[in-house]
């Protein structure tokens, strides 16, 4: 083969391009027409023609720094005389062009194997300048494609075997081939197999067996499925351990059959059907991700080289390329830094193939660009815009020139009222689009005239006052164009011809709607502050389809709300914080009994109270009641709830002269309850009229009295007498920081301390002289503190962000310090069988135990479904794990009497 005729540089350029000289290529006899007459094409230019480079669906090359400039090679044509300005005429040539409408020629009479090649303008005229060899221009080059490689093979059925369910391939199978398989499982155990595998599927992607072996046998116990738990942990892995941990049983508070999937992908997001697949298109803070639905397999994963913090999406087709189309706010106006503010919102093109710019940045708006959609005007596909400025733009998509110039009186920019819904379609056979504003307004536009302003969306509702619209969809019921909106209000429908309301508004609260079509009639899909998704038949008036709850936790709100068909079965995908939730509301029921219910909000404090014989645990959530367990069986013994049900601050477990109690702190209250009857006994204020609100509370017996002490937001330690129902007559604590994290009561010999955090130091506090008999400095803040009670004596730990501390309160010195890897998020310690443990949660879902007298990790890291947000260690060697809203109960395998890094 004669390609080196070109040089090596020059070579590894075209192969770093995906191209290939072919086979039994041989320079030929050729001649062609210049400025300065024929002349020869040399061998080395004949080789780059030649070049074949990929074509697969419009595979492209584009300029790394400038990606919306396609080069075309290997489109030879003969140059005329005065496209070059030049005193004496060379033999020009031109071997391909770009879309900044310029021609690549070459001097046919100038020829080495990396040669020089020159750009010069369509238009002619101009001087040829320096050039560049070709290896460099090559170099400034790279490959994209307007292809998206969906995953091979994915259609497979399972073909009547269980290799879909089997223990062994959920553990080591990769979703995006496993996920569709178990869309075709029948049996009554294979489905519960499957939702047991999708409860955490976006960790599967990402997690190595091991980590994945751990999850599955703990969403298994949580689906009830123990058999099958047993044999996920009992999948062996090459190069590891058996599994150290073992679930006893573990709540399913919040899983359900109907939400079968999650990614974890950007908040602003759209659904497509892209070479006829159903895809999910998110962006996030600087990422694109594309997301093929049927695999649950991310197709692109992109970053985006943007200023300004994305605030809408739309995604289209355009010339054979799909594009996608974001808003951004200004971060100077958002108050985030960076511009300083004025600059205004942009509007950006972007490849979705690999997330390079498809144009230069569109500007015009002068606040930030809250929603965006494209619509096809008079033949020509336009980008309509909206946002802070309160105006509605047009522009053209495929150049970003502005198709109108809105006239429209901005008296601030504090965005009240901004434009945050935009939805097109036609009515009466003209292209219009409708807006919702964050005051409740709707307004219908012509854009066939340039976006002029057609009516407003009027209600005689008196229920609708500034109720703001957060979403808008044109839809067709009974062959007429018909509105529907969405918000902090209602759902509600409009007819866009005369903007009245059509019948009653539905539902409460729905923040976010999107239209669909079932069986040939549209639907309305809707999700509530709460993440509540139903399906509405807006003819009849009522939900068809749900409710099912999708999110949990009282600072819930939904981001976006979106459609697609998957196999054949509509399916919702409900966004949150960076989290999509895949809803299919037509799935079947669990058989059984199910899950375990427990909370409906995220546990953060745990307690163990009773004997080893009689052990009970104590749960409270940030929104929720508390709730007592049998340790033994995780039976819920009682629900602790309160006549009006307020959030839980922290939970103990004591005891009252003879009899066991549970005692739970609110923001201004203690309660006492009877935890073998679940009585409330005694409720104590501890607010007043001082201001005192409790952020952390510890109970201490000693000498036959029980004392609750209350840390609290204004700096102070209090102590109440639990059985007498009041203070007990100890000096306040004080003169701390704004705020005390913990309090923490000790037995130091055989008096009476409470350790108090305060910023990078924490105090012991002698509660019955209000002094502080020792000072343990950190060099960080002190964000955790857990006691080891061991036979010798009592130990304090303390978490510095990564990092624990061990002292004796007694000579506030220093034992060790013990490096956690993680940020300690719940902290737990206790002695047993003689060994010292900590068992710290981390942000990372994991747990790991550490032995306080070596600092070293006892057996291996335990990885959880959710954030672990409490734990307590247990007696019998047993572990209580809270994440998310669930408990679990863990115990190491085979009970070993010591545990070592060994027996794990």
């Amino acid at each position: 083969m004669s390609s080196n005729v070109l040089s090596p540089d020059v070579l590894s350029q075209v192969y770093r391009l995906k191209g290939r000289i072919p086979e039994g290529f041989r320079p030929r006899e050729w001649v062609v027409r210049t400025p300065v007459g024929m002349y020869p094409v040399p061998p080395a230019v004949q080789a780059l023609l030649a070049v074949e480079w990929p074509s697969r669906q419009r595979q492209r090359l584009i300029f790394d720094d400038e990606p919306g400039r396609e080069v075309h090679l290997g489109a030879y044509c003969e140059v005329e005389n005065g496209l070059v300005e030049e005193e004496t005429p060379r033999a020009w040539y031109a071997i391909g062009y770009d879309q900044g409408q310029c021609y690549l020629v070459v001097d046919l009479a100038d020829m080495d194997g990396d040669f020089r090649v020159y750009r010069v303008d369509h238009e002619g005229g101009e001087e040829a300048g320096e050039g560049l060899h070709l290896s460099a221009l090559l170099s400034e080059l790279r490959s994209a494609s307007d292809h998206f490689d969906f995953p091979a093979g994915t259609d497979r059925r399972p073909g009547g075997t269980r290799s879909a369910v089997d223990a062994h391939t959920f553990v080591h199978a990769r979703p995006d081939e496993l996920l569709p398989l178990l869309g075709h499982v029948t049996s009554v155990e294979d489905r519960l197999a499957s939702h047991v595998y999708r409860t955490s599927v976006d960790r599967h992607r990402d997690s190595d067996p091991v980590t994945r072996r751990q999850v599955l046998a703990m969403d298994a116990v949580r689906w009830g499925a123990d058999e099958l738990a047993c044999a996920i942990a009992a999948v062996p892995v090459d190069g590891a351990r058996a599994e150290a941990w073992t679930v006893k049983w573990a709540t399913g508070s919040q899983l359900d059959p109907r939400v079968c999937g999650r990614y974890r992908v950007g908040s602003i997001q759209v659904t497509a059907v892209v070479q006829g697949r159903p895809v999910l298109v998110a962006v996030g803070t600087s990422a694109l991700h594309v997301i093929d639905l049927a695999t649950g397999a991310t197709v692109v994963e992109a970053r985006l080289e943007s200023p300004q913090k994305f605030r809408a999406l739309a995604v289209t087709e355009a010339g054979g390329r799909w594009i996608a189309v974001t808003g951004a706010a200004c971060v100077g106006r958002c108050g985030d830094g960076g511009c300083g503010g004025g600059c205004g919102g942009r509007i950006e093109r972007w490849s979705l193939t690999d997330g390079t710019p498809a144009g230069a940045p569109i500007t015009g708006h002068l606040g930030s660009v809250r929603a965006v959609a494209v619509a096809s005007v008079a033949g020509k596909q336009v980008i309509v815009s909206g946002g802070g400025d309160r105006v509605l733009r047009m522009w053209d998509l495929e150049t970003g020139a502005p198709l109108n110039d809105p006239v429209a009186e901005v008296p601030d920019l504090d965005e009240t009222g901004a434009i945050a819904a935009i939805a097109v379609g036609e009515e009466g056979g003209r292209t219009i689009a409708v807006t919702g504003a964050e005051d409740g307004t709707g307004l219908v536009w012509d854009l066939e005239s340039g976006g002029t302003l057609g009516r407003s969306l009027t209600s005689d509702d008196p229920d609708r006052v500034d109720a703001w619209i957060s979403h808008a969809s044109i839809a067709r019921f009974d062959g007429r164009p018909t509105v529907v909106t969405s918000g902090d209000d209602k759902l509600r429908l409009w007819d866009p011809q005369t903007g009245q309301q059509l019948g009653d508004a539905l539902g409460e609260g729905c923040v976010r709607s999107a239209v669909a079509e079932i069986d040939g009639q549209s639907v309305v899909v809707t999700a509530s502050y709460r993440g509540v998704v139903r399906v509405w038949d807006l003819r009849e008036r009522r939900v068809v389809r749900g409710p099912v709850s999708v999110l949990s936790g009282s600072g819930c709100y939904v981001d976006a709300l979106s459609t697609a068909f998957v196999n054949g079965r509509l399916v919702v995908l409900v966004s949150k914080h960076g989290h999509t939730f895949v809803v299919d509301l037509e799935a079947a029921p669990v058989p059984g009994e199910g899950p375990r219910r427990g909370h409906a909000d995220e546990i953060i404090a745990v307690a163990v109270g009773g004997s080893d014989s009689g052990a009970h645990l104590v749960t409270g959530s940030r929104a929720d009641a508390a709730r007592v367990w049998n340790v033994g069986d995780g039976a819920e013994l009682h629900e602790l709830r309160t006549v009006r049900s307020v959030g839980i601050k922290a939970v103990a477990a004591t005891r009252l002269g003879d009899r066991p109690a549970v005692v739970t702190a609110e923001t201004g209250k203690l309660r006492v309850w009877d935890p073998s009857t679940g009585e409330l006994t005694r409720t104590i204020g501890v607010g007043g009229r001082d201001g005192h609100q409790v952020l952390g509370m510890s109970v201490l017996d000693h000498s036959h009295r029980t004392v609750a002490f209350t840390a609290g937001y204004d700096g102070r330690v209090l102590g109440w007498d639990l059985a007498e129902g009041g203070p007990a007559g100890l000096p306040p604590l004080a003169g701390h920081a704004d705020y005390i994290k913990a309090a923490l009561p000790m037995t130091v010999g055989d008096q009476p301390v409470v350790a108090v955090t305060d910023l990078d130091t924490v105090r012991i506090w002698d509660p019955a002289s209000g002094e502080t008999t020792h000072t343990l400095r950190h060099e960080q803040t002190v964000e955790r503190m857990t006691v080891l009670d061991s036979a010798a004596r009592q130990l304090l730990i303390t978490a510095c962000h990564d990092t624990l501390h061990i002292w004796d309160p007694a000579t506030a010195e220093r034992l060790g310090s013990i490096h956690t890897g993680d940020t300690v998020r719940a902290l737990s310690a206790a002695e047993i069988d003689g060994q010292s443990l900590v068992a710290v949660g981390g942000y990372r879902r994991t747990v790991r135990l550490w032995d306080a007298a070596t600092c070293q990790q006892v057996g291996s890291t335990l990885t959880l479904p959710e954030d672990v947000g409490a734990l307590a260690l247990a007696p019998g060697g047993r572990l209580a794990v809270a994440f998310g809203p669930d408990i679990a109960l863990l115990s190491w395998r085979d009970c070993p009497r010591r545990v070592s890094v060994e027996s794990a």
